[in-house]
């Protein structure tokens, strides 16, 4: 049995499917959750803190994966393998700030670039050739 409340459960849903920077989204839940007069005004345990920092990291990489996603390219969604660098810089970022280990996430980014790679035309990867190597770049750092 979990013992996390259905309140922080319910706002790391909400972080899973937040918009563009699942970090706002996290701060708005810490506040809600424990500051705000129409909160439920929690003293939130480490476990659950983490539960909710987790979640930022799954967004994260729902967004990463989305922009690494070769099939995603037609569709109105899709940000581009420049969004995809961003986000990996602000995922990095924030798990060295919260002490998240990073190699698990990305040795699954890096599946994920070569997959995509693989998929893209001669033409495709001169027009990326950039963001690409930048990308790997810091894959590998």
């Amino acid at each position: 049995m979990s013992s996390l409340r259905e309140e922080v459960i319910e706002e790391a849903e909400i972080i899973k499917h937040a918009g563009e920077i699942p970090e706002v989204a996290l701060w708005n839940s810490l506040h809600y959750l424990t500051e705000d007069p129409e909160g439920p005004k929690l003293n939130l345990t480490s476990q659950e803190k983490n539960y909710l920092k987790k979640a930022v990291i799954d967004r994260y990489l729902s967004i990463i994966k989305r922009d690494l996603t070769y099939e995603n390219r037609k569709e109105s969604y899709y940000r581009g393998i420049e969004r995809a660098l961003i986000n990996w810089k602000r995922l990095k970022n924030f798990t060295k700030k919260e002490n998240f280990p990073l190699e698990p996430l990305r040795k699954e980014v890096k599946i994920w670039l070569q997959k995509y790679m693989a998929n893209l035309s001669p033409e495709e990867q001169e027009k990326e050739k950039v963001h690409l190597e930048e990308l790997k770049k810091l894959l590998n750092n």
